[in-house]
């Protein structure tokens, strides 16, 4: 995981993050930081597991699940989609993390997909993203439920 944790340090991807923690300090809704991430990674990866694929190293979910949300600043400032900003803010941290060519198309893609839940044709990655996502939310116990746009009832019950 030595690329993972190079990725975690790398400047842009601190710089990213750090924007995201100012601009969401007085969010009464789920946050993006690293918490997210590593709940994220942890259950993509456990799913990929439980779907009995081995295709997929830990490090390359892993990043995946670290960088999924990068772009969210972008979002904030200009409206733009934050699964393509983070797919564009991803590649040259991949590639500074020594990611392969092969590895980061993978990972890439499973950003650009991490929205697309339900979609038919999604790859492993972009499907587990997507299902992580929402089930690393505390939907069950958040106060905000009332106001916040992706609630809903489902999102309450133990699906996994």
């Amino acid at each position: 995981m030595a690329r993972l944790n190079r990725l975690l340090d790398h400047r842009d991807y601190v710089t990213y993050q750090e924007t995201i923690d100012q601009l969401e300090k007085n969010r009464q809704f789920c946050k993006h930081g690293f918490d997210h991430g590593i709940s994220v990674a942890r259950i993509a990866y456990t799913y990929i597991l439980e779907q009995g694929s081995r295709a997929l190293s830990k490090e390359v979910v892993y990043a995946a699940a670290f960088l999924h949300d990068i772009g969210r600043w972008m979002e904030y400032q200009s409206g733009e989609d934050h699964a393509e900003a983070s797919a564009e803010l991803a590649l040259p941290i991949l590639e500074d993390c020594e990611f392969k060519q092969e590895e980061i198309t993978i990972i890439l893609k499973g950003i650009r997909e991490h929205r697309q839940h339900s979609a038919v044709g999604l790859s492993i990655l972009g499907n587990a993203l997507a299902l992580a996502d929402n089930w690393a939310r505390d939907c069950r116990h958040c106060p905000a439920q009332k106001e916040c746009h992706k609630y809903n009832q489902v999102m309450r019950l133990i699906t996994y």
